[in-house]
């Protein structure tokens, strides 16, 4: 490490660095070059984009991790200090002034530079925009927009809904509806929801607009837009149980009574006349791909598996892979335990791959679970559950996640392994005593599945949300139903889809992409990559790269990631073709701030002060242009370099060497020359 350089040329407002002594030549080889040298300054790094080098990437702003990660990372006696580029608000990790111990502690200073204003600053903004990405003619929806004020007083603002086609180029300017809000000045957040009611079929652009203040400091905040669709087909779902149990009844007599949705069931224990509340009910699996692909989703409430012929579970994967079908799997005490344990039936082999979760086909102590246990326990919620709109069952997904603490939990779960690779875990059954490990069982997950998606529920007990509301009840399974069959509907094309695992997310947040495509003679494509246009707010256009998937067993699929650093609307462009009949697949991402990060807008001048203080720093506060000159000026003076000198047992020592060979040479030949005089002196005498 070249601890001489300037933090100026560290950050490259200089290109001055220390020079080696001009009085040493450099060595030449054979050839009259230069040879390398192990001391010789490293190339200098410049950052090209500090915009882009300085994005966020996390959700969280957590300043007392950051501090400690500098601090393990590096000696602390080659540290010149420690410059922290905050507003001092951070929400999450170890407390600032935690860090700040660590540091006076390790006797490295800190010199923090106050980013933003310590007053509130006087703004309205759209926080979010929650609407639907597919609805159906003539249906009501609710849209919620989350808006929130700064400011010494509470401003009130007038809240205008636009909407129009899905044309990027041109401005939304039909106003449906407005409402005029008061928004407190303390941040705190207020919903605004409107109801629209659409006829005409196809895309379409929504936004809300919030009129602010004259004094208004940021106005790219006060627009916020998303993309939805009217569809005019009606969703066909097929609906397979073992048995006539709750919570297949309850879903059958929901889906029968949706107007959008066309209901087939086969109830493998009904007898022969047996009535149903269905369009048409079957007495078998589909057993040709043509009957098989005219389902968008298959809903499968623990049923035996083992009654459908290994050909017809193949034809389930092709739906699944090749259709963009999706399937609900519930897991249950009767069929589920049985099957899971017939090791060497190919059909077990099928399944396994279909389930987000590894089986406990090998485990006699997961593959039972629970069942019929006497205690309910709640669900445990990962952080991707907080993204998953199917689970938002109330108004908002705070409220969504207090119903889901308090409708008594569930008793039972049938027993799996660890998630997949690539599966996404929303809820843990929270029982410790149940623990593997350090792990809870999985109760709800899924993953993509070629152009599909599955869904696993480890107990049919969603029933039991209907004790406080049948409104909770209907909004999970209507929600999820659409969640897993949207690739469905979705479709831009026969060629292909564009699927994202997570169409609402937030800043920071990677958003993963999956495409399953074919060639103009529907074969799957092989290509080494595609590229694909994301178009973000503002206008901004960047390419999302997908390479294929290693491990698919069918060709054509594809994968990429992106990370989202500003929060907007996001609408992904992939394009098949060269030219002429071009076909474009298109989805869509909203993003938000994080909710944390908007609480508290002003700088905290206190905590920043407190760490500059007590660890021996300065703190730089950045009120004005002038204010930012002097601390670009200030900062290389406050931090000077750190030199170290190593020693390091048992490594050569040129200059050691030379002065050892120096004086052995001078006492040899002294010793020589005494010898010449004392045999001189002897002949004279």
């Amino acid at each position: 490490m070249r601890t001489e350089r300037s933090l100026q040329s560290l950050i490259g407002i200089s290109d001055a660095v220390a020079q080696p002594d001009a009085s040493q030549s450099p060595k030449l080889g054979p050839d009259g070059k230069p040879i390398d040298d192990a001391d010789a300054p490293p190339p200098q790094r410049r950052v090209s984009d500090w915009s882009q080098a300085l994005a966020a990437v996390g959700s969280e702003s957590r300043i007392g991790d950051a501090v400690r990660g500098v601090l393990a990372k590096h000696d602390p006696t080659t540290l010149a200090g420690i410059v922290l580029l905050s507003d001092g608000q951070g929400s999450g990790g170890m407390s600032t002034s935690a860090a700040a111990t660590l540091a006076r502690r390790s006797e490295v200073a800190i010199y923090p530079v106050g980013l933003g204003s310590s007053d509130a600053p006087v703004n309205v903004r759209v926080v979010d925009l929650d609407a639907p990405r597919r609805v159906y003619p003539g249906d009501k929806f609710a849209l919620t927009a989350v808006l929130q004020a700064s400011g010494s007083k509470p401003i009130t603002t007038q809240v205008q809904l636009l909407d129009g086609l899905d044309d990027s180029d041109v401005e939304l300017t039909d106003v449906v509806d407005s409402r005029e809000v008061e928004l407190p000045a303390d941040g705190s957040l207020v919903s605004v929801r409107f109801e629209m009611s659409p006829e005409s079929v196809g895309r379409r652009r929504l936004a809300v607009r919030a009129i602010p203040p004259p004094e208004d400091q940021n106005a790219e905040d006060n627009f916020r837009e998303a993309r939805y669709e009217v569809v005019a087909r009606k969703l066909k779902v097929l609906a397979i149980a073992g048995g006539p149990t709750r919570e297949y009844q309850f879903v059958r007599n929901l889906l029968h009574r949706d107007e959008s949705v066309e209901l087939d069931v086969w109830l493998q224990t009904a007898r022969e006349g047996h009535s149903q509340d269905a369009s048409r009910l079957l007495d078998e699996f589909p057993a040709t791909a043509e009957a098989l692909f005219e389902y968008d989703a298959i809903l499968a409430f623990d049923p035996d598996w083992m009654t459908i012929p290994v050909e017809r579970l193949q034809l389930l994967q092709r739906w699944l892979g090749e259709q963009a079908g999706g399937l609900m799997l519930v897991g249950g005490p009767i069929y589920m335990p049985q099957w899971t344990r017939m090791r060497t039936d190919p059909r077990v082999a099928i399944l396994n791959g279909l389930f987000p979760v590894e089986l406990a086909t090998r485990s006699p102590l997961l593959s039972g679970g629970r069942q019929g246990g006497d205690t309910a326990y709640d669900l445990e919620f990962t952080p991707e559950a907080r993204r998953a709109d199917f689970l938002f069952i109330a108004e908002d997904p705070q409220a969504s996640f207090d119903m889901w603490g308090s409708f008594g939990g569930v008793f039972d779960y049938v027993g799996v392994k660890d998630p997949k690779p690539g599966a996404k875990v929303y809820a843990y059954f929270s029982d410790p005593s149940t623990k593997v490990g350090d792990s809870l069982p999985v109760y709800l997950a899924s993953q993509f599945y070629g152009a599909g998606r599955t869904y696993f529920q480890a107990s049919g007990e969603m029933w039991r949300l209907r004790r406080d509301s049948d409104v909770y009840f209907d909004s999970y399974y209507t929600k999820l139903v659409r969640w897993i069959s949207e690739g469905r509907l979705l479709r831009d094309s026969n060629r292909g889809i564009l699927m994202v695992d997570n169409a609402r997310a937030g800043v920071g947040d990677t958003i993963t992409v999956r495409a399953v495509l074919t060639d103009d003679q529907f074969e799957p494509l092989r290509v080494p990559k595609v590229e694909a246009n994301l178009l973000g707010p503002g206008g901004s256009i960047s390419t999302v790269v997908l390479t294929p998937v290693e491990g698919e067993t069918r060709g054509g699929t594809y994968s990429g990631r992106f990370i989202v650093r500003a929060a907007g609307s996001y609408e992904l462009r992939l394009t098949l073709g060269d030219g002429l009949g071009d076909t474009v697949l298109r989805q869509t991402v909203q993003v938000r701030l994080p909710t944390v990060e908007l609480e508290r807008p002003q700088r905290n001048d206190e905590d920043l002060n407190f760490v500059a203080t007590s660890t021996g720093g300065q703190y730089l506060a950045i009120d004005d242009e002038s204010a930012s000159q002097a601390a670009i000026k200030k900062l290389p003076e406050l931090l000077q370099p750190q030199p170290q000198t190593t020693i390091l047992p048992g490594t050569p020592d040129d200059d050691f060497a030379e002065r050892r060979n120096a004086s052995l040479l001078w006492l040899i030949a002294t010793a020589l020359t005494f010898e010449w005089i004392v045999r001189r002196l002897h002949r004279l005498a």
